[in-house]
């Protein structure tokens, strides 16, 4: 957790966190709404993405310590 920490503080524009949440939004749940089309519960295909955005926090994080 503490690289995700570290990562979010260098972000140049964290204001903007909302207003690129607002852009992705309807795509994820679209992510989502074809996991669920493909049988797997909402919950399981949220919890996925969710564990795809950590990877590619913390891969984002260690790039920035090196």
């Amino acid at each position: 957790m503490n690289n995700v920490l570290e990562f979010r503080a260098k972000c140049p524009h964290v204001e903007t966190l909302s207003d690129c949440r607002e852009a992705l939004e309807s795509a994820v749940m679209k992510v989502v709404a074809d996991a669920v089309s493909k049988g797997y519960s909402p919950a399981e295909a949220a919890m996925v993405v969710a564990d795809i955005a950590d990877d590619y926090i913390l891969m984002l994080s260690r790039k920035l310590q090196h």
